[in-house]
């Protein structure tokens, strides 16, 4: 017989509620529960990390087209949509809650997997020899818009993918808070396609499991000052993949 593995006695709503932790998409009491369970939930924990994974994967694969009827599904299981199958669980419900995450890469990129994850088994990174730093993953959020965030601590690059981020004219400018509070400046990164950047020396030092990321609106070009000038839009915490 063969042996069943942590994740696969994961109840669906854990394993979900384990990929919103990892997406980003917790805040307040339910990010704190969830996050305190990954230290005594090994189930849970792995499932964390399995989804971290996935996440680093999407934000570095290119030219991922889904197959099209997956697109079909995910139209008719938005809740505004009346043609939602009744047989949907409670749990995939919840990443279709309000317009807004709707329309999210985040919610985007975790509806496909949700819907397509007992039809094809999830990308497995390829064993190396001299094992590298794990990426670091990020989902940015706020009132409106998102932006995931891939960093890798090798090359330094800062990978972004931005969905519902209207700033106009201004700039969007990443920075790293750590635990003195003092935010440092990673870079303007592109908003309206998925974009690549080296994060500036030595702030890219700052990147670590917990930290918070954040991003601004600027001038062109950038803050002329070192710090945030302008409001704060998105922010949220990394996390190894």
């Amino acid at each position: 017989m063969p042996r069943m593995s942590a994740i696969d006695i994961l109840p669906e709503e854990d394993d979900i509620l384990a990929a919103e932790l990892a997406f980003g998409l917790l805040d307040g009491d339910a990010r704190g529960t969830a996050e305190a369970r990954v230290d005594t939930d090994e189930a849970f924990a792995q499932a964390y990390r399995r989804w971290q994974d996935y996440a680093a994967h999407l934000l570095s694969a290119e030219d991922i087209t889904p197959r099209p009827e997956i697109w079909a599904t995910i139209a008719k299981r938005i809740p505004a949509n009346d043609s939602a199958p009744a047989g949907i669980s409670r749990a995939t419900l919840r990443w279709w809650q309000g317009s807004t995450m709707v329309a999210s890469v985040a919610a985007a990129m975790l509806a496909v997997i949700v819907i397509d994850r007992g039809s094809a088994p999830l990308p497995v990174s390829p064993p190396t020899i001299a094992k590298a730093p794990a990426p670091l993953v990020a989902v940015l959020t706020g009132e409106k818009g998102v932006i995931a965030v891939s960093y890798n601590p090798s090359s330094g690059e800062i990978t972004s993918a931005a969905s519902g981020i209207e700033i106009g004219s201004h700039a969007a400018e990443l920075w790293v808070i750590p635990a003195d509070g003092k935010p440092r400046s990673l870079g303007v990164i592109a908003t309206s396609a998925n974009g690549t950047i080296r994060g500036r020396a030595p702030a890219a030092a700052a990147i670590s499991p917990g930290v918070t990321l954040a991003i601004s609106m600027e001038p062109t070009g950038g803050s002329p000052t070192g710090l945030p000038t302008g409001p704060v839009i998105l922010s949220g915490k990394i996390g190894a993949s």
